[in-house]
Parts: structure tokens; sequence; C-alpha cells
């Protein structure tokens, strides 16, 4: 008769983590103290974390937006005084004769 092993049972007492348990759904948290601990993440707080990660991006497009309504009207100011000082003959574009 061969008998295989098939692993010892592990109890891990609440506050021990293992080391090599890394799950995909655990996030780091500092304590302030020099200690990291990983956490996992209920349903509800992963939509939350995905909320306030869409709420920075949208922020972040609708500031970069506005940012650019500010330079479309300042690029077409430039682009007609060059236009103009073409009209004018003045500027460093204007032909030999």
């Amino acid at each position: 008769m061969n008998e295989e092993r098939r692993g010892d049972i592990e109890i891990i007492p609440p506050g021990k983590e293992r080391e090599d348990d890394f799950a995909a759904s655990r996030i780091w948290v500092s304590s302030g103290s020099g200690e990291v601990r990983l956490i996992r993440l209920g349903p509800f707080q992963s939509m939350l974390l995905g909320l306030g990660l869409m709420t920075l991006v949208g922020l972040g497009l609708f500031f970069l937006s506005g940012l650019f309504l500010i330079l479309v009207p300042a690029a077409a100011l430039l682009g007609a005084g060059a236009w103009v000082a073409n009209r004018l003959g003045l500027g460093p574009f204007r032909r030999l004769r």
C-alpha cells in the first residue's frame, strides 16, 4: 500500500498572515507605524474604489478639456495676428523682392 501525503492543514490565527498568500483582491494599507498590511476588499469597497478612480479620471479629463478650450482661442488669435502681419508685409516670412 502506497499512501501519499496530501498536505498538512495549517490553521492561521487572526492577525497572522502567510507571506506567500498574495491574492489579487488585496491592496496595501499602511497604518503609519511602518507596518504594512494586506486586506481583502469586499464588493462594496471595490465599487467605492472603482468609483473614486473613475471620478479622478473624469475630473482630469474635465480640467484638461477646459485647458483645451482656453488654448484654442489663444492659438486662433496668434494665427490671426500672423495672417495680418503677413498681409501687411511684416514678419520674418515675407517674400524677398
